[in-house]
């Protein structure tokens, strides 16, 4: 049976399904995020409330004016927490509440208490001290992990901080250091000493400290999130390799640049093993008790495959194949493939001894297993990629897995995965000694026959 490789540019799909998948693992966090700063801004406030209340000496309506201001971003910062928390079209709702914050601080700096007589003066109210509250919403931002919200908070408060200067300047009686008729250092000393004068250097420092941390921040962020993103993308290729990798060669594959995709001709050792007799083994039993079957047959022999440094290509219904030299071949492999194929009857003899104390019936399990030059590589269509391997040694290794009904016996391996291990210096005679050499056995689909190896039975 012929099967063909699709050479062509393998993943692009596949790589765009990961950006989405990472991209959806980012928005999440970054919703939890501003979950997390909605309530950092809120004890914030809390704290300022405090403060003000001890250091505040306005009483009355006007003390009750300052404290409902403060409030008014409390709610606000509850408003943010339930809308992430919600998921309620936050993409465009976070940007609007950080304008909403810039603008509520804006006026709050910028407009009397009506209930308090003295007013503020221009030069207190363009202080840099006052200013400061500002930084709470651009940490907010940060919290976000996207440095669009970032950036976009600095710009809103360099217009914020703009707006209150135009308005201070507009009103009666304001003047700047450009207003004075001499630019010396006893007039502008002179002029600091009234209320109404606004120094336009301090202003100018204001914007350019909030660009300067914005920018900052916006690029940690925006780092902090590509390293994040790195890690995301290792840890789920790590996990997806390790389905099919023993721990080893997926800790081989993350620290280096190979490519899975590379389409590549190489020797390997194939293993097919199958349950003999699955059909009357659960002729009886329930659904559930037949995947209970599978899945405990599936994780013992897995796990031999992973023990012995081996591919777990792919499970089959009832049986499995692995590989033993992908993605990188070693001199080892034909030994590993063998050492697998009579740990799994091992294993499988273990596994019999606990049914027949539970009453139910033993599983009987073929192996086959061949050595050659197999072709490696994703194979599928850019929606279903698959590394696994195809070629002639493929096909023999299914055939005398076959052989193990008709020989009566739970392993067959070809006369080729013997030659391999000797000529590579593993012929250990423990590992060899359980092996009777046969007679050549015609192969379905082949002129020539295969002289093959059966396992001893005790």
């Amino acid at each position: 049976m012929s099967r063909e490789i699709v050479a062509n540019g393998t993943g692009l799909n596949a790589h765009g399904r990961l950006e989405t998948r990472t991209d959806d693992a980012f928005a999440e966090a970054e919703r939890e995020g501003l979950m997390l700063a909605a309530k950092v801004r809120t004890l914030a406030l809390v704290l300022i409330i405090l403060w003000a209340a001890i250091d505040d000496g306005s009483t009355g309506l006007a003390y009750a004016y300052a404290m409902a201001e403060i409030s008014t971003f409390a709610v606000l910062g509850l408003l943010q927490y339930f809308s992430a928390k919600q998921r309620f079209h936050m993409h465009i709702l976070k940007y609007v509440f950080v304008g909403v914050d810039c603008i509520m601080l804006t006026l709050v700096l910028s407009t009397d208490n009506p209930f308090d007589p003295s007013g503020i003066p221009a030069a207190i109210a363009m202080d840099g001290s006052r200013s400061g509250y500002f930084f709470i919403f651009l940490l907010q931002a940060a919290f976000s992990l996207r440095p669009q919200l970032v950036a976009w908070c600095g710009l809103c408060i360099v217009v914020a901080r703009t707006g209150m200067l135009l308005w201070f300047t507009s009103q009666p009686g304001v003047f700047t250091n450009l207003d004075l008729p001499l630019q010396t250092f006893d007039m502008l000393l002179e002029a600091r000493q009234d209320p109404n004068f606004v120094f336009l250097g301090f202003w100018a420092t204001d914007i350019l400290v909030t660009l300067i941390v914005a920018a900052g921040l916006a690029v940690v962020v925006r780092r902090y999130r590509r390293l994040l993103e790195s890690q995301l993308v290792a840890e789920r290729t790590r996990a997806s390799l390790s389905r099919y990798f023993s721990p080893n060669v997926v800790d081989h594959l993350s620290a280096s640049d190979q490519s899975l995709a590379t389409v590549q001709q190489q020797d390997v050792a194939v293993l097919f093993a199958d349950i003999m007799g699955f059909t009357e083994l659960c002729e009886s039993a329930s659904p559930e008790t037949v995947v209970a079957i599978l899945r405990e047959y599936h994780n013992r022999l897995g796990q031999t495959v992973f023990d012995n440094e081996g591919t777990l290509d792919k499970y089959i219904g009832d049986g499995l194949m692995a590989t033993f030299g992908t993605p990188q071949p070693h001199s080892g492999d034909a030994r590993n493939a063998l050492q697998c194929a009579t740990e799994m009857i091992a294993a499988l003899d273990e596994w019999n001894a606990e049914r027949l104390v539970a009453g139910e019936k033993p599983v009987r399990v073929g192996i086959g297993v061949h050595y050659g030059s197999v072709i490696a590589g994703d194979i599928g269509n850019e929606r279903r990629l698959e590394y696994s391997v195809i070629g002639d040694t493929v096909n023999i290794a299914s055939r005398l897995e076959q052989l193990t009904r008709i020989l009566d016996t739970p392993l067959v391996v070809s006369d080729s995965l013997i030659k391999a291990i000797i000529k590579n210096g593993h012929d250990e005679p423990r590992l060899l000694s359980r092996l009777t050499e046969g007679d050549v056995q015609q192969i379905r689909g082949r002129d020539s026959g295969v002289a093959v190896w059966t396992f001893k039975t005790k």
